[in-house]
This record gives structure tokens, sequence and C-alpha cells, in this order.
């Protein structure tokens, strides 16, 4: 290997283990792994442009442990082909197609010939989806020509040409628009059975009640059982295999809309306090304790970042 191959293989390394979290390349037959990124964030969504020569990238057992609680990915295959491998699933992927896995698991990518494709990596609570719809649709890949998934196509394509020219108001916006297409391309397709059918719309319902009612102060626990005519038992068990409870997907919503409103320009006049209040904090203390848990940052940190 000439010198300049060396070194252009070692940044790829290093480039893809910054962006995805210790991803390793390996060489594929005789090729060296080589390639070239470039990442954009929209609020809770992040979206990489992703080019390289053939190559097998694998997330190990060791990168798990080191970094738990990864996100879900989804890979949308522009050029080449991809092959998909985790937890004994193979699915082949062809340009204009995607597929989505769980990067909290070890995995690892077949990428052949001079390939492109985009990902897309979210929180793993953050499409509202029942767990196990999520969990069947990593069996299969997606087709994107037509229904939510030509929608999502666009809105991956569009995204990607923009690298760096998205103000960050409307790139959080922009976010929560794609990770509702993605919501759609998953639950469009997959197969469940009645009951599970039933428990799915009944949550789905659930979580679009939580949305519109978010800046309630009185929403909690036991106001969403009520207004669904159950008991919080019920609800409870409704939840209790799911990524959150309904309590923690109120609290993950109510900042998320709070930090959204600290990065917009439009809202600079308004104190903290103000936008805290607007989506039901109404104890400051526990607001600040709250968002530094979820951020890592104090509420003025962030909006002084922006």
């Amino acid at each position: 290997m000439t010198p300049q191959l060396l070194e252009r293989t070692e940044r790829w390394r290093v480039e893809l283990a910054d962006a995805f979290s210790q991803l390793i390349p390996e060489p594929l037959d005789e090729h060296q792994p080589d390639g070239a990124l470039s990442g954009l964030r929209l609020g809770q969504l992040v979206t990489f442009q992703v080019d390289g020569t053939p190559q097998v990238v694998r997330r190990t057992r060791a990168a798990v442990r080191a970094a738990p609680g990864d996100p879900y990915k989804i890979c949308v295959q522009v050029r080449g082909r991809a092959t998909v491998h985790q937890d004994g699933r193979e699915v082949v992927l062809e340009p204009g197609q995607m597929a989505i896995y769980d990067t909290g698991r070890p995995y690892d990518l077949r990428l052949e010939r001079q390939w492109s494709c985009a990902v897309l990596a979210f929180p793993r609570n953050a499409l509202g989806l029942p767990e196990h719809l999520i969990t069947a649709s990593m069996a299969h890949a997606y087709q994107l020509a037509d229904g939510p998934g030509a929608v999502l196509a666009d809105f991956v394509r569009s995204a990607v040409r923009r690298q760096g020219s998205i103000p960050a108001t409307a790139a959080s916006r922009l976010g929560e628009a794609g990770l509702h297409l993605i919501a759609g391309t998953l639950s469009e397709t997959s197969a469940t059975s009645c009951a599970d059918e039933a428990a799915d719309a009944l949550r789905l319902q659930i979580l679009a009640y939580v949305r519109t009612h978010l800046a309630d102060p009185d929403l909690s626990h036991a106001r969403v059982a009520a207004a669904h005519h159950m008991a919080g038992r019920t609800l409870h068990r409704l939840f209790e295999h799911e990524p959150c409870t309904v309590t923690d997907y109120i609290r993950t919503q109510r900042l998320e809309a709070v930090h959204r409103d600290l990065t917009d320009p439009l809202l600079r006049n308004r104190s903290i306090a103000t936008l805290a209040s607007r989506w039901g904090f109404t104890d400051q203390a526990h607001f600040t304790r709250a968002f530094r848990a979820r951020y890592g940052t104090a509420p003025s940190h962030a909006r002084r970042g922006y």
C-alpha cells in the first residue's frame, strides 16, 4: 500500500469512527476502505451523505458496550449495493430502497461497488411508534418509489443537497417533518395481528393526544388515561414494552419543544421561564434540572449557542 493510500485509509477510519460511534471499516476483496461523508443536524434527526469504495463497516460488541443507547439508523441506498447484517437477519438494499437498524446492537454493512447512501439517525423514541412495529420493520427493505416512502426519498435528497445552508430554526422543524415521514413509511407496510393492530392504533392515538395537549400544564399519565376512558394501570400496561412510558414521552416532547423555542431567533425576546411555562413546565428549578439531564447543559447555554 502506498503512503498516500495508507493516509487516505486512516483518515477515513478516523472520520467514520467519529461520526458513527466507533464504526470500523474493513477491506472488501482487494479494495482498501476509503470514503467521504458530510452531516447535517435537523433537530432530533441527523442526516449524512456517505460515499465510498467497496468495504464492510462494522459496529462491534465492544463499541456497543463503550457507547450504549445509540440511536436507530436508516440507510437509504442511492448508488451501489448494501447488505445489512444484524441479529441473524440479512437485508439487501439496491438503489431506491431503505432499511432501518439498531445501532445499540452489533451490526455490519457490506457495501459493494462504488456506493453512495444517505444515513438518517434519530433517538430511539423519536418516532412515537410501537417497539414491536419498529423491530418488525428491521426484517426487510422498503421501496421508496411511491406512498410515504417516495415523499421521504425526496426529503432525504433535498436535505443532503443543502448541507450547511439550513438555518437552525428551520432545521429543527424540518427534522420533525422527516421523523413523521419515516414513521409513515415504516407503519404503512408492517404486518401485525388484529390484536396488535388494535393496540398499536390505541397507542398512536394516545401519543397524538399527548402532542396535541403538550402545552397543558395539567397533562399527566392520569389525565391521558382518563381522556381515553381507562384506568392508569391499563395505560401503564399498554406501554410497558415500549421504549418509554407516557410520562417519559410527555417530558421528552416538552423538553424538545422548549429546546426548539430557545434556538428560535424570533423568540429571543421571551424569557426562558416564559418559554418553559409555555410547554407546561411551571416549576423553573425542575425544568432546569430536566433540561440539563437531557442535553448536558443549562437552558441559558443552549440559547447562547445559537
